[in-house]
């Protein structure tokens, strides 16, 4: 031990490792260091995770919103996968494409599904309809009106 401790003071450089038996003792200042970059990595993992689930919140909340925006035009939910679902700009403008495609679809469909409708719906005039007697004035009992 005596040939080390001469020769650490022969070179005149020892490090506090060297001094202490191996293990190494550390400044205030290194402690502190140590303890704030500690802290920041945790902040910043922790920072990470919040930013993480609020992301996860927001698009949840978007979605819920969107569909609920279906359901009130009277929209089945099943066409939100059909829609544009980047950004609630792009959906709404999406939707409003959907709502002006379907009024000028809607009024040559609505038409024709009104005349199929009265064509099946109007009544025979006379006490025969085509296919044979009319049960109904059969069962109210009114003849030749």
């Amino acid at each position: 031990m005596n040939t080390e401790n001469m020769s650490m003071e022969q070179n005149g450089t020892a490090t506090q490792a060297e001094v202490t038996g191996g293990q190494r003792t550390f400044t205030q200042d290194d402690v502190n260091r140590i303890v704030q970059d500690r802290l920041a990595k945790d902040r910043a993992k922790t920072s990470e995770e919040v930013n993480k689930r609020e992301q996860e919140l927001a698009a949840r909340e978007f979605r819920l919103n969107s569909r609920q925006k279906l359901i009130d035009r009277g929209y089945p939910e099943s066409i939100m996968e059909a829609l544009n679902c980047s950004s609630e700009e792009a959906f709404d403008n999406a939707l409003n494409a959907l709502d002006s495609l379907l009024k000028e679809r809607g009024s040559t469909l609505e038409d024709m599904k009104a005349r199929q409708n009265a064509a099946r719906f109007t009544a025979p005039v006379g006490r025969h309809s085509q296919g044979g007697p009319d049960r109904i004035r059969e069962a109210m009992k009114l003849q030749g009106v």
